[in-house]
C-alpha cells in the first residue's frame, strides 16, 4: 500500500466514511429503540392520567349525586310531614263538622218527634 499516496488517502477516507456510516446506523438503531420506549412510556403515562381524571370525575359525580339525593329525600320528608299535618287538620275539622251535623240532625229529629210534623 505504499504505492500511490492519492490512492492510500482515498482508501483511508473511504474507510472513515464506512466507519461513520456504521456509527450512524448504530445511532439510528439505538434512536429507534429509545423512541419506541419513549412512546410506550408516554402512552402508559397518558393512560394513568386518563384513569386519574376519570376517577376524579366519577368521584365528583357520585358526590353530587349523593347531595342531590339527600336534598330530594329532605324535600320528600318535608312534603310528607306537611301532607300528614294537613290530613290531621282535615280529619279534626271533619270530626267537629260531624259532631255538629249529628247534633243538628238530633235536634231536627227531636223537633219532628215532638211537633209531629214532617
Amino acid at each position: 500500500m505504499n504505492g500511490n499516496p492519492k490512492k492510500n488517502a482515498a482508501l483511508d477516507a473511504l474507510g472513515k466514511v464506512k466507519e461513520a456510516e456504521e456509527r450512524a446506523r448504530t445511532i439510528i438503531r439505538e434512536a429507534r429503540k429509545v423512541s419506541v420506549q419513549i412512546l410506550k412510556d408516554a402512552s402508559e403515562e397518558a393512560e394513568k392520567i386518563k384513569q386519574d381524571h376519570f376517577a376524579r370525575a366519577k368521584n365528583a359525580a357520585e358526590a353530587r349525586k349523593k347531595v342531590v339525593i339527600d336534598e330530594a329525600l329532605k324535600e320528600a320528608e318535608k312534603t310528607r310531614s306537611e301532607a300528614e299535618a294537613e290530613a290531621a287538620s282535615i280529619r279534626q275539622k271533619a270530626a267537629s263538622f260531624m259532631a255538629e251535623a249529628v247534633e243538628k240532625m238530633t235536634r231536627r229529629i227531636k223537633e219532628i218527634l215532638e211537633g209531629g210534623s214532617v
